[in-house]
């Protein structure tokens, strides 16, 4: 997601919640921390070490190896890790309940505004969520799993998933519902 996307996507209500539910004492520390991010890249991607500064200070009690070496997971041959997947494990790491968490990555990935997550912004979603909680290199049908979950959540058959529909496909599918409770590092390590 390029960084004038990411900036429209997320809110100050992101920036509170997560303040709220990591080590980041405040909003404005968080935000500031994340303008930096983006207003460097123009690609909404930052570097590795960008990304272990921020992730420690968000989650202090996370070993720094550990997140050093999930740098070098996630990052892209570039050396480089989206906004989007940083993004994403706060809100898998954070103290937030599950459903809130999910409502979050659900505005996250509504890149319309619209309240309603079509096939294409889930497909975006689904490839960042099922890289951290599988691995690159996972053997992982990312349509099919993608295609069952839109399947559980779309109950009125519309083709768009609003975000309780979202919910529930995303945590009563076995694939998005084993990484929704990723709660380590080490946890996420073994799947690369």
């Amino acid at each position: 997601m390029g960084n004038t996307l990411a900036r429209k996507r997320i809110k100050a209500t992101d920036f509170d919640y997560l303040a709220k539910n990591t080590a980041f004492v405040t909003f404005d520390i968080l935000e500031g921390y994340y303008n930096k991010i983006i207003d460097k890249s123009e690609d909404g991607k930052m570097d590795k070490e960008e990304f272990v500064e921020v992730f420690e200070i968000a989650f202090p009690e996370r070993p720094k190896d550990r997140i050093e070496k999930l740098a070098k997971q996630l990052a892209n041959k570039d050396g480089k890790i989206s906004a989007a997947n940083m993004l994403v494990l706060f809100y898998l790491f954070c103290d937030g309940q599950t459903t809130e968490n999910l409502t979050h990555i659900f505005n996250l990935f509504d890149a319309d505004g619209n309240k309603l997550i079509t096939i294409e912004e889930l497909l975006s979603m689904m490839a960042v969520f099922i890289e951290i909680g599988e691995g690159k290199n996972h053997k992982i049908d990312l349509a099919t799993v993608m295609a069952e979950m839109f399947q559980i959540g779309d109950k009125d058959k519309n083709d768009v998933l609003d975000l309780d529909e979202f919910i529930k496909g995303m945590l009563e599918h076995p694939v998005t519902a084993k990484i929704l409770r990723i709660k380590k590092i080490d946890a996420i390590l073994e799947m690369f």
